[in-house]
């Protein structure tokens, strides 16, 4: 190839400084056909791998060629062929850094780049079979890219004020990490291993002292209000309406199992159960037909219709946008002493963890506090975990989950490929 067309290849391929000695097609042993392009440097400045340093000269050209992995030029796989040049600095002999290649892969920066754009809209291993590449590679590759993009992520332990703590279910069964979210951005700051104590106690660690300070509040569940309470005695402490609609949920599910247990397997028994998700879901959700069913199976079970009845009134007191807190906890009062008078052990059960907590629970009215947004971020972990069937890399799975709540603005979004 003369110097000229190698000239414009090189300009084409944006190889500045360098210049396409030849491009051939050969048979590689493993992956069949593909496009070798051959370069050259031109100019003379050679840049330090450690140091960054940029040298006039260098000492001699190595020996054997090294290959990058490019974008395709066609319809084959390429490959950037260039022999780098060795230069002394550092108290020794150094390989030279290559300006296109990217630190840490044998590929060129571009393809690094196509590849981390590709990974945040489809799964790891689509673009693993797309670029013809092992599932490793290319994980490696989208949590690399998902480090760059957030970058010092202590920075986000900053300004913390108002936080939400949260588990989640890594596998899908028992396995937990603790989602921290900072309430004013609506961003998961911290992710640590297992649930309570152990989730969360490094997550004070790194905020320290100063940043403890800070904080004006919290959002959690049971599960985190002693750790919290003796950790963290200065700040308020709200308990998310969620899980007190989780306890009712939870206690009506109970009932209904208790009292359809034995319940004869016939058309009889069929029609006196009252179907689960009934019970669970909002009425201003359900249709017009659901709710007169609903209607006719609760006339038959009195006690159940009770506790339905009990579930909704509480949903629409915590749902209410109370302006005097005084009149609020009243009518929180008035609620436990009528679940009080039902006798069943389910719901007092729920009476006396309510009572136990209402400071915490008026809290969320005092404050204008997002209180499920750790919810919604917990269903988009759940969706991203159903969508990778699971992941085997705890790590990788905390970068994916940061690429999702953390980074709306994903830089590697907006590539052009």
């Amino acid at each position: 190839m003369n110097q000229e067309r190698g000239d414009c290849v090189a300009a084409y391929l944006g190889l500045q400084g360098f210049q396409v000695v030849a491009v051939e097609r050969i048979q590689h042993p493993q992956r069949g056909p593909v496009k070798v392009v051959r370069i050259e440097r031109r100019d003379g400045q050679h840049e330090c791998s450690e140091c960054g340093r940029r040298h006039a000269t260098g000492l001699f050209a190595e020996r054997e060629p090294i290959r990058l992995r490019d974008c395709s030029l066609g319809d084959l796989e390429t490959y950037l062929e260039v022999r780098p040049m060795r230069i002394a600095c550092c108290g020794g002999t150094r390989v030279e850094r290559l300006p296109f290649a990217q630190p840490g892969f044998r590929m060129t920066r571009r393809f690094f780049e196509r590849l981390a754009a590709l990974c945040t809209r489809l799964p790891v291993a689509s673009v693993a079979q797309m670029a013809k590449l092992a599932w490793a590679t290319v994980a490696r590759v989208d949590g690399r890219a998902i480090e760059l993009a957030l970058g010092d992520r202590t920075a986000a332990l900053a300004d913390l004020r108002w936080i939400g703590v949260d588990e989640v279910s890594r596998t899908g069964g028992r396995v937990y990490f603790t989602i921290v979210t900072n309430l004013a951005t609506g961003r998961v700051v911290w992710i640590g291993d297992g649930k309570g104590r152990k989730g969360l106690l490094p997550f004070l660690r790194a905020l320290g002292p100063k940043g403890r300070r800070k904080l004006k509040g919290v959002v959690s569940d049971l599960g985190y209000q002693s750790i919290l309470a003796a950790r963290l005695r200065h700040v308020v402490h709200v308990l998310d309406r969620f899980h007190i609609v989780q306890w009712m949920n939870q206690a009506l599910n109970e009932i209904r199992r208790r009292l359809f247990s034995g319940a004869p397997r016939d058309a009889l028994g069929r029609t006196l159960k009252v179907q689960k998700w009934l019970l669970l879901a909002a009425r201003e959700k359900l249709e017009h037909k659901h709710k007169r069913l609903l209607n006719e199976l609760m006339d038959q079970n009195q006690p159940l219709y009770q506790a339905y009845l009990l579930k909704e009134q509480l949903r629409a007191v915590l749902r209410y946008p109370w302006k005097y807190l005084g009149v609020l906890r009243g009518r929180l009062h008035e609620w436990i002493l009528e679940v009080f008078d039902t006798a069943l052990p389910e719901l007092v059960r729920v009476a006396h963890r309510l009572a136990d907590h209402l400071d915490a629970v008026i809290a969320g009215h005092k404050h204008d506090v997002p209180l499920g947004l750790c919810e919604s971020i917990n269903s988009k972990i759940g969706v991203l975990r159903f969508q990778a069937r699971g992941y085997r890399d705890p790590e990788y799975f905390k970068l994916k989950i940061f690429q999702r709540c953390s980074l709306p603005d994903n830089p590697w979004a907006k590539i052009v490929l």
